[in-house]
């Protein structure tokens, strides 16, 4: 049976538990409040600030307008206010500052030094002249070109978060771009590699060896943001099929990493056909790849030699169809031309994006 010491210690525990409880909820409220504030000062600072650099005469226009508001302000309060003589030239300076620029700052620093020093405070050459006069003009000085500074890290801040968002926007826009592509691909692959299988484990093979060869492509893209080179496109293929049985020649060049995704898997398609019919199903097969580029067009062209003659049509089963339309889809043609030596593909595709 529980002691009444039990159930007091069993109250503190839990007034304790819900006093932690409050303070973190306070917690989390105030942080969301900080952020929130964060967040329209950002929002504020973006729609008002200028996000470039202001042009000389609209700096200059900005620094004479503000200086000429402090000053007539000045002017009023000057029945009033004795001493202070820089007293509205502070936010005038903020002001200028952040609309017009530093040079505007500057500006009204300068002329407010100048006009405020011989409107309110006793010249150099007055008796009346001391140490306080002294420190007053330096204080201001100070205190402008703090803000000045201040101002143009804020304004240096701003450019910075301009370029990163209009690059995080092009990124964006661009994995939008690229995710879609794939999904599309990925969904061709399925229904390429279901048409040419009779089995359901022939179609596991078939969509796993080809969502194999795109994964390798997507990983080489992915670490590159340029992409995978033809020369890094085929100098993989040698490394998987020997590179005493494949050669290859032409400049190197970096495609859209689109048209890269579609390359590769019409050569993985091309080198999967030279296995299995062609003539890497033969000791003696050779592959060679060449190409050139004119305007931007790479114009590639596979030549097999060395395997079984090639009697009639080339193979065009429908992982080759598929892939034609798809590449073609993409900007590119496939075309096959069967030769009694061996199977020659011609393709043809942009190095840069159409779109």
């Amino acid at each position: 049976m529980p002691r009444r010491g039990d159930f007091r210690i069993g109250g503190e525990v839990l007034d304790r538990a819900m006093t932690v409880g409050k303070h973190k909820r306070m917690g989390s409220r105030d942080a969301g409040i900080a952020m929130q504030l964060n967040a329209e000062l950002q929002k504020f600072a973006l729609a008002y600030l200028p996000r470039a650099r202001v042009p000389l005469a609209r700096s200059t226009a900005m620094g004479l307008a503000a200086f000429a508001v402090a000053l007539l302000l000045r002017l009023g309060l000057a029945p009033w206010i004795r001493g202070l003589a820089f007293l509205t030239f502070y936010p005038a300076i903020l002001i200028a500052s952040l609309f017009g620029g530093s040079w505007a700052g500057i500006l009204v620093l300068g002329l407010g030094v100048a006009v405020g020093s011989s409107l309110w405070l006793e010249p150099i050459t007055s008796p009346e002249w001391g140490v306080g006069t002294l420190v007053a003009v330096l204080a201001f000085l100070t205190f402008g070109c703090l803000m000045i500074a201040a101002v143009s890290l804020t304004h240096a801040l701003l450019f910075a978060l301009r370029d990163a968002e209009e690059r995080a926007s092009l990124v964006a826009d661009e994995m939008r771009h690229r995710i879609t592509n794939l999904f599309q691909l990925v969904q061709s692959i399925a229904r390429l590699s279901a048409k040419s299988s009779d089995t359901t484990d022939e179609f596991m093979h078939n969509f796993t060896e080809r969502l194999k060869a795109l994964s390798e492509v997507q990983s080489g893209t992915a670490v590159n943001p340029r992409g995978i080179s033809l020369h890094g496109l085929l100098e993989a293929m040698a490394a998987t099929y020997g590179s005493d049985r494949l050669s290859y020649r032409g400049p190197d060049a970096s495609p859209h990493p689109d048209t890269t995704l579609m390359l590769g898997l019409v050569l993985h398609e091309l080198a999967t056909n030279a296995t299995k019919y062609g003539a890497w199903s033969a000791s003696e097969g050779r592959v060679h790849v060449s190409w050139d580029i004119q305007d931007d067009v790479v114009r590639m062209r596979w030549q097999e030699s060395g395997g079984p003659i090639v009697l009639g049509k080339a193979r065009n089963g429908a992982g080759t169809r598929l892939l034609d339309s798809a590449f073609r889809s993409a900007g590119g043609s496939v075309s096959w031309l069967p030769q009694p030596e061996g199977l020659i593909v011609e393709i043809a595709f942009r190095l840069t994006d159409r779109g």
